[in-house]
């Protein structure tokens, strides 16, 4: 009981030190856009990752990124099918926009830019496995945890913003796989070909009838096929009922 409670009181001022030293550390907030380096257009759904601290964010919708980090950190940008980069943290809270440039691959000495989606969602999955699966320790991984390893086991009970950022990552990673992976079969050049739309209406048309992630998970070519088809038929029936009404 004695080497018990001795181990205890060594984990707590570990603990204590701990934060000390992190609440010495002076934190900068980086923040920014991040564009595709030819369209200059905002890239949603890419990986800011802090290589020290291994915690990152997502890119929200116009592609504008927050991060906090401690000066000299690298952070690193990594999205399917662009190539990474990375900076280092500067001394002081700044803005810093990035730019992305695509994979190029070299085919029979044409250059292709080109999707490499499959490929890219292995590697991601494999770098950030342990943040697709994370999941909030409970009071039975505490009990267990707690003869062997005293000091992780207090981490478990105190409330940790580490940890609530890991687990806003792992959700923002899953849902940013699961729409890079809806863009990548339900993609502008299959719709156009099957409608014969052209933008705006064709952006129009895919924004309205985006399939859902669960059905494209299972859905073979020709079920996406006849999906797309379907969908245009009620987009058409719509459009006829849309002008009957105007007429009248």
């Amino acid at each position: 009981m004695k080497q018990f409670l001795l181990r205890y009181a060594v984990a707590a001022g570990v603990l204590c030190l701990i934060g000390l030293q992190e609440a010495s550390a002076q934190a900068v907030r980086l923040m920014g856009m991040i564009t595709d380096a030819d369209t200059r257009t905002g890239l949603p759904g890419v990986t800011v990752w802090n290589k020290r601290s291994n915690m990152g964010a997502i890119s929200g919708e116009t592609g504008r990124y927050y991060i906090e980090a401690l000066p000299g950190d690298t952070i690193e940008f990594s999205s399917i099918s662009y190539v990474r980069t990375a900076y280092v943290a500067p001394g002081i809270s700044a803005t810093r926009n990035v730019e992305m440039k695509r994979h190029i691959m070299g085919l029979q000495g044409i250059n292709i830019r080109g999707r490499i989606y499959k490929q890219d969602s292995l590697a991601i999955r494999e770098e950030y496995e342990r943040y697709f699966g994370y999941k909030r320790p409970g009071a039975l991984d505490v009990l267990k945890t707690l003869p062997s390893n005293p000091i992780t086991a207090l981490t478990y009970l105190v409330p940790s913003k580490a940890r609530k950022r890991r687990e806003k990552f792992g959700e923002q990673l899953k849902y940013w796989e699961e729409e890079k992976h809806i863009d990548y079969r339900y993609n502008p050049d299959l719709v156009a070909k099957i409608t014969k739309l052209e933008s705006p209406e064709l952006d129009s048309f895919m924004l309205a009838y985006r399939p859902p992630y669960n059905f494209l998970l299972n859905a073979t070519e020709y079920d996406l096929l006849l999906f797309i088809k379907q969908s245009y038929e009620r987009w058409q029936k719509q459009r006829g009922e849309l002008r009957k009404d105007s007429s009248n």
